[in-house]
């Protein structure tokens, strides 16, 4: 500011003490004279063109045609100032008395090119110099042989700056300002302009402009307004060379909405903060190159949430220098939630450090209110936390000895953030016990028709699980247990990756139901939900697994089995019902409950007594493969103490039924017969019958033929008897023609009335 008033007093000075030189000499002499005087004093060489016209009405003065002032040798642009011309007022009776009483400046379309190069020297560096009766003439505007300005104008003015070491390029238009120097009044300036194409409008007031330029503190009032932006300042101001300038005052800033900021700044913004209106600021400011120290309160109502703000900044002596400052700052979210961060940052190099504590009473609330939405399973994501250590280097943000909070869940670790395309997280997290059963569990709970559970089907309740694909993370747990609603794992060590909306699980070692559980899980979020799994599973206890994902209870015994699935869907039916792929399972010394094959080789009434005992077996063994929905299996191989079984049929998931048959295969050395079991129905309530058809014809396989063949060799050996003889095992009599009997008919009918009296005393 020093420099503008310095090259203006010189001009002034100038222009008027050649009022009456006008009359008397030839404008280019004066021009001469004029640019010699200013070169002395600053430097820089003045070109003044065109006529000069002395005015004596309404005041004494003088105009001057077009007019330029030269440029530092680097800089882009080969003047400095230019103007189209200037006029200017004077007081006679003042001049006269020894003073210098401005009545009016005008300067007509000026353009000013401020530049600093890329070794951080600008052009507004005067290197002229002046001697002491020159600096009182130009700088000293009081007592005698001071100057005074009523009434100063600038029209239609633009001023241009370029910072090669900042790249800041920044264009002010259309400047009309007006301006006064009073003898003993405050310095005013007010006026308009066009910034970034923003309409600006200033006013200002300083107490003692003098003392101000000299290097003393002056009182100051103003404000400022861009766009919808308007700041004010209230306090005193200090402005020393090669110093910082001092501040001690109150400030305060409203805007309606952060359109002006941005305009202001040429940067974008977040689309998180675009919902932000009714946005103000106040507080205290003092600045200078002792420190600097900011307090302040905010507020700003974003996307209908209610956020109060307080900020404190302190920075060292080189707080100008370096831009490194203090900055503690608490952020109130009405009944939503809270964010603190203490610490250092440096404006500069954007590097940072410091501690943050952050608590979400209302998760969703607070989601709303930065424009996110993540949908949740219902009765999850209502509370969080987080709390740590910061570290920001290159655009790389570390979080470390943090602590974090879903709900009722916890985890501990280091967290790195980094932003792209979008956010990356990636993290190393361990928890104690956690559970994530609501996150398995339906919308409307057990008992309705839509419950999750085998007595009612699976749940219909669409599943819309959105907000995946806000983040990239790639996240390592290890955790003591983990509660899934439909199972629950132990010891729990899995890599989560979450790419675009996808996730891939690595299940590295996840122990669950006294096994242990490898493989790959991908899974899909969106309307419709999808999954492709890759899983083995060693030494897994069955009865609780299948009970806890499938409601079944029966089957007991170590397995080892491989699962290679996928589905998808708009809901848990949906997904059921669309399940595909193959697996394979291999069970060590188990049992089915429920039926009792070997006693139901014995005796049948087993097969119609309900569930009683249990089957023991010492090998289980098949593979399986499914299409929507429907499990298929052709290869079971049971093996038992007492005898061996194969099976077949289907599974039905989607239904949750079954129509499945085990075939003895080998018998014990007591068992007279093997028993088929059909084993349907759904699967809490599953019916265990025998196949009477296949028991049939195992009884009656070979007995047949052994009779045929005793009655062919009596034929043989004395046919009369042996007809005699079965004539009257069959009851035939006597009188009968033989011819006229067939003998295998009625050894047919006689057997089988055996057969049927032997099944009868089965059940007695």
């Amino acid at each position: 500011m020093r420099w503008i008033v310095r090259i203006i007093a010189v001009l002034i000075v100038l222009v008027v003490g050649l009022v009456g030189l006008v009359f008397l000499l030839p404008a280019d002499k004066i021009g001469d004279l004029a640019s010699a005087q200013l070169e002395k004093a600053t430097g820089r060489k003045l070109t003044l063109s065109g006529r000069f016209s002395p005015t004596i009405y309404p005041v004494l003065g003088v105009k001057t045609g077009p007019l330029t002032i030269s440029n530092a040798d680097w800089a882009a642009e080969k003047y400095m100032v230019s103007a189209e011309g200037a006029s200017v007022g004077v007081g006679l009776v003042a001049l006269l008395g020894g003073g210098l009483e401005v009545q009016k400046l005008v300067l007509s379309a000026p353009v000013i090119h401020l530049e600093r190069n890329k070794d951080g020297v600008a052009n507004w560096e005067l290197s002229g110099g002046t001697d002491a009766s020159d600096a009182q003439g130009a700088d000293n505007t009081s007592g005698a042989g001071g100057f005074t300005l009523n009434k100063g104008s600038i029209q239609d003015g633009l001023v241009t700056y370029k910072d090669a070491t900042s790249g800041q390029d920044i264009k002010i238009s259309e400047i009309d300002v007006d301006f006064s120097l009073p003898k003993s009044a405050a310095t005013a300036l007010n006026g308009t302009a066009v910034w970034n194409g923003n309409k600006a409008k200033v006013d200002l007031s300083i107490a003692d402009l003098q003392k101000l330029l000299g290097g003393d503190v002056s009182n100051l009032a103003g404000s400022l307004s861009i766009g919808s932006l308007v700041a004010s300042l209230d306090g005193q101001v200090k402005v020393a060379p090669n110093a910082a300038p001092l501040i001690n005052g109150q400030y305060d800033i409203k805007m309606p909405d952060l359109k002006a900021l941005s305009a202001l700044t040429g940067a974008s913004l977040p689309d998180a903060v675009l919902g932000a209106k009714t946005i103000t600021s106040t507080g205290t400011l003092m600045a200078s190159d002792a420190g600097l120290s900011v307090v302040g309160k905010g507020a700003v109502t974003l996307n209908g949430l209610p956020i109060e703000i307080d900020t404190e900044i302190t920075g060292p002596e080189n707080w100008a220098e370096t831009l490194r400052v203090e900055l503690a700052i608490d952020i109130t979210g009405r009944d939503a939630f809270t964010f603190s961060w203490a610490g250092l940052v440096n404006g500069k190099t954007q590097n940072a450090d410091g501690t943050i504590s952050f608590a979400a009473s209302d998760l969703p609330k607070m989601l709303k209110a930065v424009d996110q939405e993540i949908g949740f399973p219902k009765g999850t994501g209502k509370t969080a936390s987080v709390k740590g250590v910061v570290r920001v280097r290159n655009g790389k943000n570390t979080l470390s000895k943090a602590t974090f909070s879903l709900d009722q869940n916890s985890f501990r670790g280091d967290v790195e953030l980094a932003f792209d395309r979008r956010p990356f997280i990636a993290a190393n997290l361990t928890a104690g016990d956690l559970d994530l059963s609501a996150f398995a569990s339906d919308e409307t709970g057990g008992g309705s028709e839509n419950s999750g559970n085998s007595n009612s089907g699976w749940s219909k309740e669409p599943i819309r699980i959105s907000g995946l694909d806000a983040i990239n993370a790639d996240v390592n747990l290890k955790a003591n247990s983990i509660e899934l609603g439909v199972s629950k794992l132990d010891k729990t060590d899995v890599n989560a990756r979450l790419r675009d909306g996808s996730l891939y699980l690595t299940l590295r070692d996840v122990r669950a139901y006294q096994g242990a559980l490898s493989g790959k899980v991908s899974f899909r979020a969106g309307d419709v939900v999808s999954f492709k799994s890759d899983i083995k599973a060693n030494g897994v206890q069955l009865e609780p697994l299948l009970g806890r994902l499938l409601d079944l209870h029966r089957l007991t015994g170590a397995g080892n089995t491989t699962l290679n699935l996928s589905g998808a869907g708009g809901s848990l039916y949906q997904i059921m019902h669309s399940l595909s792929g193959d697996g394979t399972i291999q069970i060590d010394k188990g049992s089915f409950k429920g039926i009792d094959l070997a006693a139901m080789m014995r005796n049948l009434q087993k097969a119609f007594g309900g569930f009683e005992g249990a089957t023991e077996f010492t090998s289980l063994t098949g593979t399986f493969n499914m299409k929507d929905g429907i499990l298929q299996n052709v290869d079971m191989s049971l093996i038992s103490p007492l005898f061996k079984a194969e099976g077949k049929g289907q599974i039905d998931v989607g239904e949750q039924n079954m129509s499945y048959t085990v075939t003895p295969t080998s018998l014990a050395k007591d068992a007279n017969f093997s028993v088929p079991v059909d084993i349907t129905g759904p699967w809490n309530n599953l019916k265990f019958r025998p196949d009477l058809g296949g028991l049939i014809d195992l009884l009656s396989n070979g007995k047949l033929e052994d009779n045929k063949a005793a009655l062919k060799a009596k034929e043989d050996d004395a046919k009369a008897n042996a007809e005699a003889k079965l004539r009257k095992e069959l009851d035939i009599p006597e009188d009968e023609n033989a011819q006229d009997v067939d003998l295998e008919d009625a050894a047919k009918k006689k057997l089988k009335e055996e057969l049927g009296g032997a099944l009868k005393g089965l059940f007695d």
